[in-house]
């Protein structure tokens, strides 16, 4: 029991002293910053063909609506 609580942590720090070379070969960012844009045009590339799903979920749950009060109609009571 005794050499596992030893052995254990003793691992562990060997394990964090790794060398890790693919990161150590990247380097820091030494380019230019991303230039910013405005974000009306951003959301203006978001919404390309995107559809107002509100009718459709409204129409949905107005369907499944009907459908419980039919099968509560349905039911006999307990």
């Amino acid at each position: 029991m005794r050499m596992t609580t030893i052995l254990a942590p003793a691992l562990a720090v060997l394990a964090a002293c790794a060398p890790f070379p693919e990161l150590d070969a990247v380097g820091p960012d030494t380019g230019p910053p991303p230039q910013l844009l405005p974000i009306d045009t951003l959301l203006d590339q978001a919404q390309t063909g995107a559809e107002d799903p509100g009718p459709a979920l409204s129409g949905r749950a107005a369907g499944l609506k009907a459908r419980a009060a039919a099968i509560k109609a349905a039911s006999p009571p307990p």
